[in-house]
């Protein structure tokens, strides 16, 4: 059984008297990525913060590698990097001075360690050259240098594509996969790009108002569909789906409407014919991410 690298239970956080927190959970297992989605304002930020230990939840549970944040923080921490609010690069540096400096303040990193996060974004020579001289992309690579010279379990990266073109883009969605799929590092990531995190992610947790409202698989909501129905008797066929599906359906005009499962379509439909409604008029689309975010964020 693969275990979870990192575990938020229940977590609320106050502040000022206000709760903007509000019991959210979940988990991240080894070689996942997740990604954490919500609109401007949600929680997302706080929620990063209180995971690398910037901010302390009110109450909950927040553990990596098994480590409480709250009462084990150093242990913890020693199996994060992350990168929150872009890299920390001086300029005038090469970007090897840069590693090497970072790595002079944590006495367990070595040098073979400089070495494999070098490699594992691929600076190539161009870790030789000053910091000055690198595109955006670039930079990028040299903050998750940074972050992977502890050789962490858990990567945290905050808006990571903010500012990349799209080949720059789609070296970090290959890269990020890399690190999951053949280093088995767990990986959390914040994005607004929703289409971008479905492209990379294992899941997604999305938040609004402090509060989690879907953990999913991706592959999950890919499989699910839009179907509307028109039916000699809509109202009966939504409390089908309702009671004997389980699927929450509305009636929009002349037609029911409703995402079910798409292995399950077939059954539905036969559903109606043996509850004795007729279907006049059946059509569906393929879900996706974006669809699931704007439904249940209300932005839809």
């Amino acid at each position: 059984m693969e275990r979870e690298v990192l575990l938020i239970k229940d977590v609320h956080k106050t502040i000022h008297g206000r709760e903007i927190i509000k019991g959210i959970s979940f988990s991240i297992k080894e070689g996942e990525v997740l990604g954490f989605l919500g609109p401007n304002g949600a929680g997302k930020s706080t929620t990063l913060r209180m995971i690398v230990g910037l901010s302390r939840p009110t109450s909950g549970e927040i553990e990596i590698c098994g480590y409480s944040v709250l009462n084990d923080y150093v242990k913890a921490m020693e199996n994060v990097g992350c990168i929150i609010e872009g890299p920390d690069l001086y300029e005038y540096m090469s970007g090897r001075d840069n590693l090497e400096m970072l790595a002079d303040m944590d006495k367990n990193v070595t040098k073979e360690d400089i070495e494999y996060a070098v490699n594992l974004v691929n600076m190539g020579k161009s870790i030789k050259d000053k910091v000055s001289t690198y595109s955006l992309g670039m930079k990028q690579r040299m903050g998750l240098a940074q972050a992977l010279m502890k050789r962490p379990k858990l990567l945290i990266l905050d808006e990571p594509t903010n500012g990349l073109d799209p080949a720059g883009i789609n070296d970090l969605r290959n890269l990020i996969q890399k690190l999951s799929k053949e280093e088995k590092i767990s990986v959390l990531i914040s994005s607004h790009l929703i289409a971008e995190i479905e492209l990379i992610c294992d899941k997604v947790s999305i938040i609004k108002d402090g509060k989690v409202l879907k953990n999913a698989f991706v592959s999950e909501i890919l499989k699910t569909k839009e179907v509307f129905w028109q039916l000699d008797n809509n109202e009966k066929g939504r409390e089908i789906l309702e009671k004997y599906w389980n699927v929450s359906a509305r009636i929009k005009e002349d037609k029911l409407e409703a995402s079910v499962d798409e292995g399950k379509l077939m059954e539905i439909n036969s559903s109606f014919v043996d509850n004795g409604l007729k279907i006049k008029f059946a059509s569906s689309k393929q879900k996706n991410l974006e669809d699931l975010f704007l439904s249940i964020t209300g932005d839809k």
